[in-house]
C-alpha cells in the first residue's frame, strides 16, 4: 500500500478474477446508504479507513455489529 489512509470495506463477492471489477458492490444486504463505521445507517461493508505506514503496512482490529457470520445476510459463503 502507499503510505496514508485507505478505505476499508467488504464487497459482495470474493471473486478477484477481474480485479475490483468482479468483486461487486460494497456488502449491503439491507440496501442502506453509505456511512461511517459508527453510523447505524450504512452499508454493512463500510468499515472506515486504515492507515498504512511508510513501509506500506497497515494493521487494524475491527469489531463490528453489522457483519453477521451466520444467517441470511452472512458475509461467509
Amino acid at each position: 500500500l502507499t503510505p496514508g489512509k485507505h478505505g476499508f470495506h467488504l464487497h459482495e463477492f470474493g471473486d478477484t478474477t477481474n480485479g475490483c471489477m468482479s468483486t461487486g458492490s460494497h456488502f449491503n444486504p439491507k440496501k442502506l446508504t453509505h456511512g461511517a463505521p459508527e453510523d447505524d445507517v450504512r452499508h454493512a461493508g463500510d468499515l472506515g479507513n486504515i492507515v498504512a505506514g511508510s513501509d506500506g503496512v497497515a494493521e487494524a482490529t475491527i469489531v463490528d455489529n453489522q457483519i453477521p457470520l451466520s444467517g441470511p445476510d452472512s458475509v461467509i459463503g
